[in-house]
């Protein structure tokens, strides 16, 4: 009887152990098949030829993308944003501004991978408050994490919006800077409206403001891999 029953609880432990098993490997498949799916293009495209456009750019460093765009055109002028901070003030007049969006606990306090941690991911992604990150560009180079694109100029106006809209102003109506906070390269931090997590990372809130442009791209692009194999190889003019 002894035996029957130790057999018997190892009969359930094992399939126990291979429901979790399938659980586990159901739920993998899953997430790849949603990421693969939200990646899928949609949308109207590029300007057209003879419309009035803007080029803008995509950057992406393997995990975290940024929009890159003109510090000044003809719809937005970004140098009041780069000079409500001391630590981009100086750079006010450089050709280019990336903008990005993320978490405030892994964004100003994960230099590197190194300093990942489980407790800094747990906090990052449960709703972390958000910040915005800018940072003065000189130069575009050309890169494979670089993509180039051409928006119509009601396009640009749009994503500018996204991206005005997802920062918190104070009573005056200005940007609320975090003071000091900076990768040390004349960037700045912005704090964010809204609230990061899982589901709405960096990388969807970039396809968010390419979708309002214009830009054929999938619904939901939480990973940078994601988000630039949605995007395709972009403009044949890339620089």
């Amino acid at each position: 009887m002894a035996k029957a029953a130790v057999r018997s609880r190892i009969e359930r432990f094992g399939r126990g152990t291979l429901r979790v098993a399938l659980s586990l490997a159901t739920l993998v498949l899953l997430s790849t098949l949603a990421i693969i799916a939200g990646a899928v293009p949609l949308g109207f495209g590029p300007a057209q030829p003879g419309e009035r456009s803007v080029t803008i750019y995509v950057a992406s460093n393997g995990f975290h993308s940024d929009i890159v765009l003109p510090t000044v055109s003809a719809s937005k002028d970004w140098r009041p944003l780069l000079a409500a901070s001391p630590l981009t003030e100086p750079y006010r007049d450089a050709p280019w501004v990336a903008l990005g969006w993320g978490a405030e606990t892994a964004y100003t306090e994960l230099g590197t991978l190194a300093d990942l941690s489980l407790g800094l991911i747990l906090k990052a992604t449960a709703f972390d408050r958000s910040v915005v990150h800018v940072q003065p560009v000189a130069a575009v180079r050309t890169g494979t994490d670089l993509r180039s694109f051409t928006v119509s100029e009601a396009g640009y106006r749009a994503l500018v919006g996204h991206i005005e809209v997802s920062l918190q102003l104070d009573e005056a109506g200005g940007p609320v800077i975090l003071p000091g906070v900076s990768h040390g390269a004349g960037d700045a931090f912005l704090r964010g409206r809204d609230r990061f997590w899982l589901l709405r990372s960096c990388n969807v809130w970039v396809g968010e403001g390419l979708r309002r442009a214009g830009l054929p791209i999938g619904l939901w692009t939480p990973l940078a891999q994601s988000l630039m194999w949605s995007l395709g190889p972009g403009d044949a003019g890339e620089r």
